[in-house]
């Protein structure tokens, strides 16, 4: 019956955050700006949404948030210490279509999203598991550490595909000899003749009148 709805907020919507939450180990091993961008993924959330939260770098905007290294530093930071949890991973479509990565907050439940692949669960509560400030700061450092170590990786994979030249420096023409630069006159023929570099170079000519 439309008697029993919670009157809304005259305010509108809003942000909540428990105590809990805010004294909790992992709470207090983010720095300010993982907490902003925490609050900014609060922001965008709705009663049935969660799971199906993204933050690009254009919205980050609106939160003081200008860096994509920032910002994806952050996440990995709110995932570290149990936050957040991706409900699926973003990427490209065979299509070319550049899809986002989504997020749940792990204190809430998460409804069934058939068409983007995300399936209900409870809440997690991942945050509490820290016993202490230490373990979750050392959380957040593992996570810095796996993301450098596979930017690494895929740096060192792009050189591979796109080494060309050759491991003694690249190929040049040869147009001479020790003797000197060869300079062709008038009359002059080639034949082949026998030389110290013959061996490395069986074609190296020399000039004879």
């Amino acid at each position: 019956m439309a008697g029993n709805k919670a009157p809304k907020d005259p305010r509108g919507g809003h942000v909540r955050l428990y105590w809990e939450l805010l004294d909790s180990n992992a709470w207090r091993a983010l720095s300010a700006t993982d907490q902003r961008i925490y609050i900014a993924l609060l922001r965008h959330l709705r009663s049935t949404n969660n799971g199906d939260l993204s933050l690009p770098l254009s919205v980050a905007r609106h939160h003081g948030i200008t860096s994509k290294t920032t910002l994806a530093k952050s996440l990995r930071a709110l995932q570290a210490v149990g936050f957040i949890a991706v409900t699926r991973k973003g990427g490209a479509t065979r299509g070319g279509q550049r899809m986002p990565t989504l997020y749940r907050i792990t204190d809430l439940p998460v409804l069934e999203v058939p068409a983007k692949h995300i399936e209900a669960r409870k809440a997690t509560f991942d945050w509490k598991q820290f016993a202490s400030m230490a373990q979750a700061e050392a959380a957040i450092r593992a996570s810095e550490k796996a993301a450098e170590d596979d930017a690494g990786k895929t740096e060192t994979q792009g050189q591979k595909m796109t080494h060309t030249g050759s491991e003694i420096g690249p190929v040049e023409p040869i147009t001479g000899s020790k003797n000197g630069p060869w300079l062709p006159g008038p009359g002059q023929k080639l034949t082949l003749g026998k030389c110290a570099e013959s061996a490395a170079n069986p074609m190296l000519a020399r000039v004879s009148r």
